[in-house]
């Protein structure tokens, strides 16, 4: 039996945002560790591919993925896809966060306008012509 809270569309769409985010994250993390630059490209291909980290993040995809279908059978695409560009504000977080990247005030800005845009696409779930 699903949970009322797990149906729900809109948690369904952050999930799989969040889901594939982690996702960028691991394999980010699993290139930084198979790509020494000595190797030469076929040779780190195909080493990113026994990363762990890599294989994590294609099986997280995966699993957005399928949430995505679910969120796709219940709410129109013009408003369920504009709500992945909350993905590109947990990246950018998670990528502070995990890789210590330096994070300008003008890329937080636009970061800001993402969400503001977001935002009004979630309100606009109500409305009907």
């Amino acid at each position: 039996m699903q949970s009322a809270f797990i149906n729900q569309p809109l948690v369904q769409i952050l999930t799989a945002v969040a889901i594939g985010a982690v996702a960028q994250i691991l394999l980010k993390m699993g290139v930084n560790e198979v790509f020494p630059q000595g190797l030469n490209l076929s040779l780190r291909v195909f080493s990113a591919f026994l990363s762990w980290r890599v294989l994590c993040g294609f099986v997280l995809y995966a699993v957005s993925s399928l949430l995505w279908l679910m969120v796709l059978s219940k709410r129109d695409l013009s408003y369920a896809y504009p709500m992945i560009a909350v993905g590109y504000v947990v990246v950018v977080f998670l990528s502070w966060l995990v890789f210590k990247e330096h994070v300008p005030l003008l890329r937080i800005g636009g970061l800001a306008l993402i969400c503001l845009g977001v935002a009004v696409v979630g309100l606009s779930a109500g409305t009907k012509p």
